[in-house]
């Protein structure tokens, strides 16, 4: 093998090394620039997000509202059975024992769950008072402090609960009255856009007919 053999060889070689090393080195630019870029940058992606967490909120918020409206309906019954097992002569823990078995709801399962921590150990003041928490109902905060006071002071519970079951009625009443005068306004749309135009129609189109075959 002659020299200049050796020589073309070893620059052949130099060569395509320095042709693979800057191939590799422009993958590996475009491959760090392509990686570097999040995936959340992407504004469609991320109004997409938005607008998930924001659906995800609004139908927390409605069903939330739900059930403290159901909640309210149910709380004068319970408030009325606790009145009369107090005025029997039983104790507060002994009436809520009597009565939430037999109660069926949000409100129900709610008290169903304060009486099993009770039964586990737990304090009946301190579970009584997280469930204005679980419930953040004025309505329902009033009750639980009502039931808290005559825990920690024995004060009679249940005129104060007589009390606030006919305030809760009065309340549930208003309410109704305002859905009827909702729905009344509601109702005067088809009666109006519809009833009305075909009852008119119905009373207009003879006349028009014999105005056709000229009958005066």
């Amino acid at each position: 093998m002659s020299l200049e053999f050796a020589l073309a060889i070893g620059f052949g070689l130099g060569i395509s090394g320095l042709v693979t090393r800057a191939f590799d080195s422009s993958e590996a630019t475009l491959a760090n620039r392509v990686s570097r870029k999040p995936l959340s940058s992407h504004p469609l992606k991320t109004r997409s997000f938005k607008s998930l967490a924001n659906s995800f909120s609004r139908q927390f918020r409605s069903s939330n509202s739900s059930k403290l409206e159901k909640v309210l309906f149910e709380l004068p019954e319970i408030i009325y059975l606790l009145t009369v097992s107090l005025r029997s002569g039983e104790g507060i823990y002994r009436s809520f024992a009597t009565v939430v078995p037999r109660c069926d709801g949000d409100l129900g399962r709610e008290l169903a769950r304060v009486l099993r921590a009770v039964e586990f150990g737990a304090a009946f003041g301190e579970e009584i008072k997280k469930l204005s928490e679980l419930l953040p109902h004025p309505q329902v905060s009033e009750f639980v402090s009502k039931v808290s006071v005559s825990l920690e002071r024995g004060t009679p519970l249940a005129q104060m609960l007589s009390e606030q079951g006919m305030s809760v009625r009065e309340e549930i009443k208003s309410r109704l009255l305002r859905q009827a005068g909702r729905n009344e306004t509601r109702m005067l749309i088809p009666l109006v856009f519809l009833i009305l135009p075909i009852t008119v129609l119905f009373a207009v189109y003879p006349s028009l007919e014999l105005l056709n075959f000229g009958f005066i």
